[in-house]
């Protein structure tokens, strides 16, 4: 298997840099800005190419990792070279491997893989790697071999229905994304109280750490502590009482999904008032 890799940001460099490591063959990498083809290709210890062409033809696998909303001309672009026999991978968590549109007429086989994974760092990224699973979906000929490929260095994966990619991916960006919007909230209201960014942050850090551990290695059920599970309808008003508007609205809302949770976990417990005082 010849790789080539068409993108070089931080997804793109991570995988070069990863499947380097870890004895792949990969035949180099593109990107539209020249430099950064440059600076990615001499990180990983590989060749860069100018033309697009030309790394398509001296590849039998290609991983497109550019953003999302450049996917479809990139695929646009290369179904003008041959790509008969080759596997056509793009790293969207969002989009289906549907965006290869016109894959029969090409004889290539697709699909889309989606690592579960934040890329923080195009340069340091790799280093955690070997921990990510993956989901994909696409033709059974893709799959398979990508399937196999990734198993062989570790990894578990995931195949899911194309169908279903919106949704998953919605709720991969809420456990990630949305968290941090949360936290974002929360440092806000210490900074209110007085705390600098850095004691808010600090003081956090355990709490979000240790509940996160907590919640992963029981279920979100056992994890959940606090004044909704309690029943304490006192502090919920006390807390409600200082929010903002805003706030408040995020408070309500996540409070509806905790008083659900609260009801798994202590089924013989009344949250009738709890519901009135959030809203449900």
């Amino acid at each position: 298997m010849k790789i080539g890799i068409i993108g070089a940001g931080k997804v793109g460099t991570t995988l070069g840099q990863y499947l380097k490591l870890r004895g792949m063959e990969l035949s180099g990498i593109y990107s539209k800005t020249l430099e950064h083809a440059i600076d990615s290709a001499e990180f990983i210890g590989t060749s860069y190419y100018e033309k697009l062409e030309d790394l398509v033809n001296v590849s039998d696998t290609l991983f497109i990792t550019t953003p999302d909303d450049m996917i479809t001309g990139v695929w646009d672009y290369i179904t003008a070279f041959d790509l008969k026999g080759k596997i056509i991978c793009h790293f969207s968590g969002s989009l289906s491997s549907d965006v290869f549109w016109s894959k029969e007429e090409t004889g290539a086989a697709v699909c889309s893989i989606h690592p579960i994974y934040a890329f923080s760092n195009k340069y340091s990224a790799y280093q955690q790697f070997h921990k990510v699973r993956f989901t994909m979906e696409g033709d059974d000929l893709a799959v398979g071999k990508m399937k196999a490929c990734w198993e062989s260095m570790g990894h578990k994966v995931r195949i899911i229905h194309k169908q279903d990619k919106a949704k998953y991916h919605a709720g991969m960006s809420m456990a990630s994304n949305h968290v941090l919007a949360l936290v974002a909230t929360s440092v806000k209201l210490l900074k209110d109280c007085g705390f600098t960014e850095e004691e808010a942050y600090e003081s956090l850090e355990t709490l979000v750490c240790e509940n996160t551990v907590n919640c992963m290695k029981h279920g979100v059920v056992q994890a959940l502590t606090g004044p909704i599970e309690r029943n304490d309808t006192a502090t919920v008003e006390k807390h409600l009482s200082v929010l903002s508007k805003e706030d408040k609205c995020i408070y309500q809302n996540l409070g509806k999904k905790l008083i659900a949770i609260s009801k798994l976990k202590n089924p013989d417990r009344d949250y009738k008032k709890m519901e009135e005082i959030i809203g449900g």
